[in-house]
């Protein structure tokens, strides 16, 4: 999140007071690298901790799916904001903004679940519980996103729009880890063929 919160202010430098052309490429270029730096993040983190309950996981596939689908995902939701022009117009009421979040939330969390169930297949027993947890854990996870990101106002400094970047994330996670941790793949079951190495009865 500190990655995305400085990919938008760089951004917004990017573009200027009369942005134009070829402009906007380089501001959306930046944008959504900042985007892949959050997936990779997450994807990396999460990977790493669940190598620790399931030991076959495709740690690199696991990561990979988590990069594309929340970093992509991430940045193409950041671009209308961060490319909108700033012309001083009344923005949306926080609630819109909230409601918008939450849904947003709802759909990401639906499909990154999806996505990062295909890898949990033949190595947990029931893989759409994970489905189930990110789809409930993204919609508050993207309220606080969003609650953070439409905060700074434009003539805040680089470091302190990275400072809130980096508060939200931290709020951002937590509440993204308690929920799924309640359905994380180690308390899904271990697959049907692997049940007997530990309950082996003569």
């Amino acid at each position: 999140m500190t990655a995305s919160a400085l990919a938008a202010k760089v951004s917004q430098r990017v573009l200027g007071e009369d942005p134009h052309g070829g402009v906007f490429a380089v501001a959306l270029a930046v944008v959504v690298a900042g985007g892949l730096v959050e997936g990779a993040a997450l994807g990396g983190l999460q990977a790493q901790g669940l190598r620790r309950r399931l030991p076959r996981l495709n740690a690199w596939a696991w990561f990979g799916v988590t990069a594309a689908v929340s970093g992509v995902g991430w940045a193409l939701a950041s671009v209308p904001g961060v490319l909108a022009p700033n012309d001083g117009g009344s923005e949306p009421p926080l609630l819109l903004v909230l409601v918008g979040a939450l849904a947003l939330g709802a759909v990401m969390g639906a499909l990154l679940g999806a996505a990062q169930a295909m890898v949990l297949r033949g190595v947990v027993r029931r893989p759409s519980r994970w489905i189930l947890g990110n789809t409930l854990a993204w919609p508050p996870t993207m309220a606080v996103i969003f609650l953070g990101a439409t905060t700074p106002e434009s003539t805040w400094s680089t470091p302190a729009v990275v400072a809130l970047g980096a508060v939200t994330g931290l709020v951002a996670g937590t509440v993204l880890g308690v929920v799924t941790g309640r359905y994380l793949p180690g308390g899904l079951s271990a697959p049907a063929d692997e049940a007997p190495a530990t309950v082996t009865r003569r």
